[in-house]
């Protein structure tokens, strides 16, 4: 009905306008039915019942003109309705659910319960009569039939379906549950960690297991045992000495009576006892060879055997290591790669074997190692500018290169002060002539013995000249000291002093199995201090009954042969003859101290034993 105060349209059943509050025209509905339309008397007819309400399509002149037609705002009145009526049903029908549920050990938490439940594992589609047997009573839209997605069926321990089904729907969302003790037992027996569910996954392995096994026992190891062993597994390769030489000794196995013939050799060797037995020495590998760096090589062995017919059948190839000896080098003075010095020149002492070829800073001096029985000296320039380097090279037979790099460190002067480059480090007589030089103008002033200082050429040429005094026997320190000004330099310089043997011997006491013998063994040990300081000379014959030390070498000498009574002597060796543990010598020797309760003395001469 249309309100004839603001125009808008209203129920025709109603009494007041619902925007203006105006009340509407009351219209007979008696002549309302009579459509001149077939089709709208159609539809009217096909409308509910009580649905039959119309309104008119009237002009402003006459009611009488008006055209009947159906109201859409009723039919959507009674479609809200319908679907009030519906959503009080579903509640109802959802709250039987849940009681049904409590009691099965499925209880929701809330009334919007969760569309699926994850206990089931079957899924099962509802029937046609299941769906028609839920739909509500009335006129309802197609869309909003009350329809169940799916309904999912449990199963028991013993795989059977259970006779209830539980209707989900899809306008449910998901909740979480809540169990009873029995609902957990239950829970636990279908989603519990359970030997059925790692069964397949056991079997699999256990087969794979198996069959790995089988693999090995039937089918690898039968191969390893059929297998023969290489010829590097079968060889012998030993260790041993060939003319004093390393050499290996490689064992072929061969059958008895067969010919080997090593092709790096050049030579066949014959199989006796299983084996061909060849001994190579090491050095045949690295002989030619100048510039080798690593202390271990590798060789290889390419043998041949000859069989029956003659032919000659190559063998698998033998591979061995070899150590590569160092060229042997002692150094004798100084006797460590670094020294402090105050001279110049100062004497390099060293030893290398015969035959070695030896370069000293680039310079050969090879033709020295033979007539020298290998000890080389040198003679070094060290002017004072601190550190000095001196490259030794060394090359022995059947060794690779040894480098030895000595540094002799002289400090820098204020004023220079230098000896003669030919002074001797050694002398024989008690006296010395001393002769150096410094700037002229200097002073001289010498701390240590001395005779017949000459400085008449000092103020000119700066040379000057003196005789050293030397007051023991072995080494005796010479200091010199020049002064200009305020300029001071200091020069130290060693000399070993040993008198000619003729000279040593007759001033030595016997220290052997004699009566004076014993008598100077205790005097020394009750003397000490005074023997030492006076350098006296001994001599002690007997045997040698251990070494202490090789470099020096240090010996101890048992002076009574006599059982009963010990009377042992310690030697250090400073002559030119090495001794020998169980052998007996005649040593002469000075007086220097004494060690663990026995005499230690100086050998500065050793000689056969007197018979």
């Amino acid at each position: 009905m249309k309100c004839p105060q603001c125009g808008r349209w209203n129920r025709a059943t109603a009494e007041k306008c619902f925007y203006c509050g105006e009340e509407l025209p009351i219209l007979n509905t008696s002549e309302t039915i009579n459509w001149k339309s077939p089709e709208r008397e159609d539809q009217l007819k096909n409308m509910p019942q009580g649905a039959q309400t119309v309104i008119y399509e009237a002009d402003d002149e006459s009611v009488s003109r008006a055209i009947p037609r159906p109201d859409d705002h009723d039919r959507l009145a009674r479609e809200m309705q319908s679907l009030h009526i519906r959503r009080k049903r579903g509640e109802e029908q959802l709250r039987q659910v849940q009681q049904h549920s409590a009691q099965s050990g499925y209880v929701p938490l809330k009334s919007n319960v969760q569309g699926y439940d994850e206990r089931v594992n079957s899924y099962v589609e509802p029937k046609e009569e299941e769906l028609l047997g839920m739909q509500p009573e009335g006129d309802v839209r197609p869309d909003a039939i009350y329809v169940p997605s799916h309904s999912f069926h449990e199963y028991q321990e013993d795989d059977t379906l259970r006779d209830r089904q539980i209707p989900l729907y899809d306008s449910v969302p998901r909740q979480s549950r809540v169990y009873t003790s029995d609902s957990r037992r239950s829970s636990r027996r279908g989603h519990g960690i359970g030997v059925r569910r790692f069964a397949p996954f056991l079997a699999v392995f256990f087969f794979l297991v198996s069959a790995s096994l089988c693999a090995y026992l039937f089918i690898i190891k039968p191969l390893q045992e059929n297998q023969e062993p290489s010829l590097q597994e079968q060889v012998r390769i030993t260790a041993t000495i060939l003319n004093d030489m390393a050499a290996h000794t490689i064992d072929i196995p061969a059958p008895d009576g067969s010919q080997i013939y090593i092709k790096e050799l050049k030579k066949s060797y014959i199989s006796a006892a299983g084996y061909a037995s060849v001994t190579v020495p090491d050095y045949t590998w690295y002989e030619l060879k100048n510039n080798i760096e690593s202390d271990t090589m590798d060789v290889t062995l390419t043998p041949y055997i000859k069989t029956s017919a003659g032919e000659q059948k190559l063998m698998e190839v033998i591979t061995y290591t070899i150590d590569v000896p160092l060229s042997p080098i002692t150094l004798v003075t100084p006797d460590t790669t670094y020294m402090e010095v105050t001279t110049s020149p100062f004497q390099i002492k060293f030893k290398v074997e015969q035959n070695s070829t030896v370069f000293i800073n680039g310079a050969d001096f090879s033709s020295f190692v033979n007539t020298q029985d290998g000890y080389i000296t040198y003679n070094a320039a060290v002017p004072a500018v601190g550190t000095n380097e001196f490259k030794l090279e060394v090359q022995s037979e059947y060794c690779r290169k040894n480098t030895v790099i000595i540094q002799l460190y002289r400090a820098p002067q204020a004023i220079p002060l230098e000896l003669d480059a030919t002074l001797s480090n050694s002398s024989a007589d008690q006296l010395m002539t001393i002769k150096g030089t410094t700037i002229p103008g200097a002073t001289i002033a010498i701390s240590t013995p001395y005779e017949k200082l000459d400085t008449s050429k000092l103020s000119s040429t700066g040379e000057f000249s003196f005789k050293a005094k030397f007051e023991k026997i072995g080494t005796n320190q010479i200091t010199i000291t020049a002064r200009k000004g305020e300029d001071v330099a200091t020069l130290t310089k060693e000399v070993y002093y040993l008198p000619y043997a003729s000279t040593y011997t007759p001033k030595a006491w016997a220290m052997d199995s004699s009566a004076a013998g014993r008598s100077n063994y205790l005097d020394y040990l009750n003397n000490t201090a005074t023997r030492v300081a006076r350098t006296q000379i001994y001599v002690c014959s007997g045997e040698i009954v251990d070494i202490l030390s090789h470099r020096p070498q240090l010996a101890i000498m048992d002076t009574n042969p006599s059982p009963d009574v010990e009377q042992l002597v310690l030697l250090e060796n400073l002559s030119s003859d090495t001794w020998e543990i169980g052998k007996s010598y005649r040593v002469y020797g000075d007086a220097y101290g004494v060690y663990s309760g026995m005499p230690r003395l100086v050998g500065r001469y050793t000689y056969p034993p007197l018979k």
